[in-house]
């Protein structure tokens, strides 16, 4: 009988496990440097390599080499309270919220045209954490985007998402008018975008690109965009 307990005690320990929800995966911005990207571990590897946010500045550190000496302490994540961003605000109207059909790796126009937090500023979307601070999309939110594309399969994060069209560290918002179902595949898909969106943050923080022009880019045909960034 004893036995018969510790082996049903067992099972029910293996199976909360197996239904633990996994964590969500962050993005570059959240880090100060490329070596506390790479000992996170949690952010997508665009190009397969073992190497994560390879954009951020160093401290570096590659896969397999030990940790670099502890570095002060990373400034504070951003708060997000709506006096700081301001509302969503679409860069054009909404004029369908069913039927839609996504164009290749591009969104339908009429149901995502884009949408930023109004009073996002470059000195906000630069500061490590940001991005992390202000994600706030729940599952019946991205549902309700699945159905709006009549998709009934929904995506796993390995083979696409539900994507901010202007990414969270460009000053993107959480509206629906901001998201689509983005599959990985064909290439550019899902992956080479996160790609994309690393860079235009680095040239914006750079000040290489005003925060107004990264995100009217990366909404009017991020493709277009990756392809001239990266030739290919």
């Amino acid at each position: 009988m004893v036995q018969l307990r510790l082996a049903l005690a067992a099972a029910l320990a293996a199976a909360g496990l197996a239904t633990a929800p996994a964590a969500q995966a962050n993005t570059c911005a959240d880090y100060p440097n490329q070596a506390a990207a790479q000992q996170a571990h949690d952010t997508r590897d665009a190009d397969g390599d073992g190497i994560f946010c390879e954009a951020l500045p160093c401290p570096c550190l590659k896969p397999g080499t030990p940790a670099p000496a502890p570095t002060a302490p990373a400034a504070p994540a951003v708060p997000a309270p709506a006096v700081q961003l301001g509302g969503s605000q679409a860069l054009h109207p909404v004029t369908r919220r069913s039927g839609c059909r996504t164009r290749g790796a591009l969104p339908d126009p009429a149901c995502t045209p884009g949408a930023r937090f109004s009073r996002a500023s470059r000195a906000q979307v630069c500061r490590p954490g940001y991005a992390r601070a202000v994600r706030n999309v729940s599952s019946a939110t991205k549902d309700a985007v699945y159905r709006a594309y009549g998709l009934g399969e929904h995506f796993d994060g390995a083979d696409g998402e539900v994507d901010h069209l202007i990414s969270l560290e460009l000053g993107g918002s959480n509206a629906p008018a901001n998201l689509f179902p983005e599959a990985a595949s064909p290439r550019p898909g899902s992956h080479e975008k996160d790609r994309l969106e690393n860079e235009l943050h680095r040239e914006v923080c750079d000040g290489r690109l005003s925060l107004r022009r990264a995100q009217r880019l990366i909404a009017r045909d991020w493709v277009a965009a990756y392809r001239a960034h990266f030739r290919s």
